[in-house]
């Protein structure tokens, strides 16, 4: 079984310590960091406005429609891209580690 998997029984193993804890993807997306990116996206729209456009409350719901999707697929962009670099460094290690060179010696050690 792969020790990294969520399941169940993996959490009572480390809960009991037999099984490290679970790392922490640092590429990962948090909760805060999306909260942060929907922020961005409403002070672009208030600036894309306040910059000579017509104000929020003056466009037609065809128009918020389209900022709105423009808005959350400029969000969609940047989590692919995301996540897209957290999967190129996870396949970028090594998925044996290393290879050392042994002598016959050591092998029959072994």
């Amino acid at each position: 079984q792969d020790p990294n998997a969520d399941t169940e029984w993996n959490d009572i193993l480390r809960a009991k310590g037999i099984l490290p804890p679970k790392p922490k993807s640092e590429a990962a997306i948090t909760e805060e960091q999306l909260i942060a990116l929907a922020e961005e996206a409403a002070q672009r729209v208030i600036a894309k406005t306040e910059a000579g456009e017509k104000d929020i409350e003056d466009l037609t719901l065809d128009e918020l429609d389209e900022l709105e999707d423009e808005e959350t697929e400029r969000i969609a962009q940047e989590y692919r891209a995301r996540r897209i670099a957290e999967l190129k460094a996870q396949a970028s290690k090594g998925k044996f580690g290393e290879i050392i060179n042994i002598t016959a010696k050591e092998y029959k050690q072994e």
